[in-house]
């Protein structure tokens, strides 16, 4: 298996957010991509530097839709001959103004970090998974239109005190190449290529156009070119619209590309 990218995001610094859920990292693989992620390693620190009066907070890692909001950090690749995929994002909150909003879905793995009994105390321990350690042997996959969410869950609000955690996520992960075809074309106007056109490129199961994703939306350079790829096994079509001063042209389309 030849991947693409090999590589890792460290998150920012998350404080402590005084309420009973915080999200505190995200990895999404959009809609549209053309490889799949797979997590090699997930794993989450605390700085705590009060003592714990409260429950101690768990570490939740699960599946995840509607997420927004948050930074969006730039992978490092272990090779400098790589790059990660621009489908694939990750998002960690900044300070107070920027959290992270998200939809929890079906929890995957959780645990719990570490406790101060006294504010004199030091805990110095390996980081800790957020995922099963069974995820550096074998795949856990993070497919297009997929996402991941880590979160802290407390049992109070006071579980996770702003003044007292401060909280990391680091994430590794491979990319898997999904397999294509190329389609490409140009677009003319009275038989001269046209720029600034707009090609959209749609995806789908069948000729039914069963499950069609949104895989681009390209426009065209001075030559009028445009490409593409549709994943092996799919369905493709292409759609071109232009603007000219007040004139609109749409073009038939290039339905049923196989």
């Amino acid at each position: 298996m030849a991947f693409s990218f090999n590589g890792s995001v460290p998150g920012l610094t998350a404080l402590g957010n005084d309420a009973t859920t915080q999200n505190i990292y995200t990895l999404t693989n959009k809609v549209g991509s053309r490889v799949n992620v797979l997590i090699r390693r997930a794993t989450v620190q605390v700085d705590t530097i009060a003592a714990l009066t409260s429950v101690m907070p768990i570490v939740r890692c699960s599946r995840a839709t509607a997420i927004s909001g948050g930074a969006i950090l730039a992978p490092s690749a272990y090779s400098t001959t790589q790059s990660s995929s621009a489908s694939v994002e990750v998002r960690t909150p900044v300070m107070d103004g920027f959290p992270i909003t998200a939809t929890q879905g079906g929890t995957v793995y959780q645990q719990y970090c570490a406790r101060m009994h006294t504010a004199v105390e030091q805990v110095l321990a390996p980081d800790n998974n957020v995922l099963p350690a069974l995820v550096e042997s074998q795949d856990f996959i993070v497919r297009p239109g997929e996402s991941i969410l880590f979160q802290v869950v407390g049992a109070t609000t006071a579980s996770n005190a702003r003044l007292s955690n401060y909280w990391w996520v680091s994430c590794e992960w491979e990319e898997d190449p999904i397999a294509t075809f190329a389609i490409s074309g140009t677009v003319t106007l009275s038989a001269s290529p046209v720029s600034g056109a707009i090609v959209t490129v749609i995806e789908a199961d069948d000729e039914s156009m069963t499950n069609p994703v949104l895989v681009e939306k390209i426009v065209t350079g001075a030559g009028g070119t445009w490409a593409s790829t549709i994943k092996t096994g799919k369905v493709g079509a292409a759609y071109v619209q232009y603007k000219s001063g007040a004139t609109y042209y749409t073009a038939p389309g290039s339905p049923y590309l196989e």
